[in-house]
C-alpha cells in the first residue's frame, strides 16, 4: 500500500511539474506612443483585387491602390464611416481581410508607434460557418508617418508584419 501511495505521489508530482514547466505563449501588445485612428465600414473587397487566401494584411498609401482593392457597399438605414475625399493626402490605410465560409467582426483596441513600426491591435471574431464564401475587411486609417512596417496584433498575437511601401 505504501508503494502504491508513493507511486501516485511521484506520478502526480511529475505530471504537475511537467504541466508547470510548459511555456505559456506570451500575449503580444501594441508598443509605443498612441496613434489616432479611425475605423471605416461599408466597404467590400473587390473581386478584381487579386487578394487571395484566408487572411491578408495590407498597407495602402494612395487612393488608386485603395480603389483597386475596395468598393462601397451601401444598405439603406445604416450609418457608414467612409474615408473622406482627399484622405490619402494626410492618411494611410491598414487593412486585414479574412476570407472563407464565415463572416468576421473586428473590435479595434489601439494603434501605437515605436521606432518606425506601427502596431495595430484588435480582436477578430469569426461568425458561424455557412455554405457561402465571404470576405470581411477591417479598414483603419491613420495619419501618415515615417513607418517602415506595420505589425498586426490580432487577438493578442502577432498575425503579420507588413513593410510600408513608399
Amino acid at each position: 500500500m505504501k508503494h502504491w501511495l508513493m507511486a501516485v505521489a511521484l506520478l502526480g508530482g511529475t505530471l504537475g511539474g511537467a504541466a508547470q514547466s510548459a511555456p505559456v505563449p506570451a500575449k503580444r501588445a501594441a508598443e509605443g506612443d498612441k496613434v489616432e485612428f479611425d475605423l471605416h465600414n461599408g466597404y467590400f473587397l473587390s473581386n478584381r483585387s487579386g487578394v487571395k487566401g484566408p487572411a491578408t494584411y495590407l498597407v495602402v498609401t494612395d487612393p488608386d491602390q485603395f480603389a483597386k482593392l475596395f468598393g462601397k457597399g451601401v444598405v439603406m438605414g445604416k450609418k457608414y464611416n467612409f474615408l473622406p475625399a482627399g484622405a490619402f493626402d494626410s492618411k494611410m490605410v491598414v487593412a486585414a481581410v479574412k476570407q472563407g465560409n464565415q463572416v468576421w467582426t473586428y473590435k479595434m483596441d489601439k494603434v501605437t508607434a515605436k521606432d518606425g513600426v506601427l502596431y495595430v491591435q484588435y480582436e477578430a471574431t469569426a461568425g458561424a460557418a455557412g455554405t457561402a464564401t465571404f470576405a470581411s475587411p477591417m479598414i483603419v486609417s491613420v495619419p501618415k508617418g515615417d513607418y517602415k512596417s506595420v505589425v498586426f496584433v490580432e487577438n493578442g498575437k502577432e498575425a503579420k508584419k507588413v513593410a510600408v511601401g513608399k
